[in-house]
This record gives structure tokens, sequence and C-alpha cells, in this order.
């Protein structure tokens, strides 16, 4: 009985983390919202449910399963991503503007030394991949 009390709570707890990736990717016009069908972009709200997405991993880091931990590192990674790219943080050259060079060291800062390792090895990887 205890078991499947832990599985019923742990779907549950997968089904929450979905339910916010989905809300980030309609955020980021990746998907259409559920009225009207429209896919609208709207950063403020998709950066927030991202650093939500990211207070649920750091909460619960060390009580994560690996399948739990390795779900939050690909929806964390491609949500970053997306975001990157969409605020336009992925141009090449100097930051022009100190408000944007200001709220990229602002969400670096925030990263876990563990976190920022796990995505210098995907840059690496996805450059080593390019370059085949």
């Amino acid at each position: 009985m205890e078991n499947k009390k832990n599985q019923e709570e742990n779907i549950d707890f997968i089904n929450l983390i979905l339910m916010l990736n989905q809300n980030a990717l309609i955020s980021l016009g990746e998907i259409p919202r559920f009225v009207g069908g429209k896919k609208n972009v709207n950063l403020p709200l998709a950066r927030q449910t991202i650093n939500m997405i990211k207070a649920i991993q750091e909460k619960t880091k060390n009580n994560l399963t690996p399948g739990e931990s390795k779900l939050f590192f690909r929806i964390l990674g491609d949500l970053q991503k997306k975001y990157v790219t969409l605020a336009g943080l992925d141009k090449p050259g100097p930051v022009k503007s100190q408000s944007v060079k200001n709220a990229l060291e602002e969400t670096l800062s925030k990263l876990s030394n563990e976190d920022l390792e796990k995505i210098l090895f995907e840059l690496k990887k996805q450059k080593d991949e390019g370059n085949k």
C-alpha cells in the first residue's frame, strides 16, 4: 500500500513539472494557448515559470530519483535555451544594454556550480557534434 502511495506521489510530482513546462512553452510561443489557439510570447511570464521549475529542483535536489533529475535537466535546458534565443541573449558580440548584461549576470549567479558544469558539458557536447 505504501509503495502505491509513493508511486502516485511521484506521478503527481512529475505531472506538476510537466504542467509548468507546458505553461513555459505557452509563454515562449512554442505551443498555442488553450483559449483561441493563438501563440503569444510573454518572456517575463516564461522567465517566472522557468525560475519556479528551477526553485522546485533546488528544493528537492537530494530527494530526486535519477529519472526526475534527468527530467529537470532536460526541461530546464530546453526552456532556458529557448528563452535565451527569444530574448536575443544568444547574439554574438558584446552585450550592449547594461540591463540585459545585469540580468544575464544575475541569472548566472543563481545557477549552482553543478548546473553550470552541466550547461558547459552540454555546450561542449553540442559544439563537438557540430564539428563532426
